[in-house]
């Protein structure tokens, strides 16, 4: 990661990088890291810089006003589209294929270009269908 590497820094990436599956509003990340003994608005800093230095993600949330946020695990995350489970907030990274097809479909069919490095699509993942869960 680029810049000075504070503990508070170094908590809250490892944090995200142990949970990269999931996507997490600034309340969830400020009260897990106040456990953790960093102040929410240290929290509210270091993923406003994360975002910005490419670490993590911001997504606009599915319902209200606001953004979760996301640990990108690989520079290549920017290529791709990300699916995100309604039920347990799961996040599945799509292949560059499957994006590249999508994109050209939405493209060829509706003259809409798609901004992969923005999109994520809302659904249910397969354990959670399979669970019955709505």
């Amino acid at each position: 990661m680029k810049g000075y590497q504070t503990e508070q820094k170094k908590l809250l990436l490892t944090y995200l990088s142990s949970h990269a599956d999931r996507a997490f509003t600034l309340e969830e990340l400020g009260a897990v890291m106040t456990e953790c003994g960093v102040g929410k608005s240290t929290v509210y800093r270091l993923v406003a810089r994360l975002t910005e230095e490419g670490a993590i993600r911001r997504y606009a949330r599915e319902e209200g006003r606001g953004y979760t946020y996301q640990y990108l695990e690989r520079k290549e995350c920017h290529s791709h589209l990300h699916l995100r489970c309604t039920v347990c907030g799961r996040v599945i990274h799509l292949s560059e294929e499957i994006s590249r097809l999508f994109a050209g479909t939405l493209l060829t069919h509706n003259q809409f270009y798609l901004d992969d490095s923005r999109t994520l699509l809302f659904g249910r993942c397969d354990a959670c269908a399979a669970a019955g869960k709505e």
